[in-house]
């Protein structure tokens, strides 16, 4: 846990394996005894923090094994909105690499988001050639949807000072996830196409239609 929090907090250029020593209240070499260094702590964090979110993940797929593609989704948007509230440090550690750019996010990205990502992608457009979604630009519905599921999350002391709020709260992290699958799932939904309504004719139009017929 302390290293998660000194590398979402500060990055992986910006942590130290002193400063996650301090956190844990242990010595420095001890760190690189069981961990080498700390591109092998980074590894071991993004190993632990993936294999959570594979497992929340994983658990709601098989909670809707043969269910609906509506079905599907609701669950899985929810699990992961879940997953973000109780695992806060993932998104904030996504963001820190992804606005820096080096040698973490790459081993980041390569090894274990792409993979993440090309879920999300995929399972968007399976609901859109289902008919389930309106077709989309599934480039900016990632980020709309991330964004989403993970902004409450990131920001506890606005929430609390701000509105009151305990996003670390369960009951909390519950009702925002139900909030945002309502969101999410209205604002993709295919709906009707509406009928163009059928212009009536006003008194002036029919007044115009009786003279041109009496003259007639």
């Amino acid at each position: 846990m302390a290293a998660i929090r000194e590398f979402a907090d500060h990055g992986y250029a910006g942590a130290t394996t002193a400063g996650i020593a301090r956190r844990a209240g242990v010595t420095q070499p001890l760190v690189h005894h069981h961990f080498g260094s700390k591109k092998g702590l980074w590894n071991a964090v993004l190993e632990d923090l993936f294999l959570e979110l594979r497992t929340v993940m994983g658990e709601a797929l098989r909670k809707v094994e043969g269910a609906d593609r509506s079905t599907r989704l609701t669950h899985l948007l929810r699990a992961f909105v879940c997953f973000s509230g109780r695992r806060p440090e993932l998104s904030r550690l996504i963001r820190t690499e992804s606005s820096t750019g080096g040698e973490g996010f790459e081993d980041l990205f390569e090894s274990r988001l792409s993979v993440a990502l090309s879920f999300l992608l995929k399972e968007l457009s399976a609901a859109v050639e289902e008919g389930t979604i309106r077709p989309v630009d599934s480039r900016f519905a990632y980020f709309a949807i991330i964004g989403a599921s993970t902004q409450a999350f990131a920001q506890p002391e606005l929430a609390r000072r701000a509105f009151g709020l305990d996003v670390k709260d369960e009951q909390s992290i519950e009702r925002y996830a139900d909030l945002v699958v309502e969101l999410v799932t209205q604002g993709l939904r295919v709906t009707p196409e509406r009928k163009r309504p059928v212009a009536r004719k006003g008194p002036a139009s029919r007044s115009k239609q009786r003279r041109h017929s009496s003259s007639s």
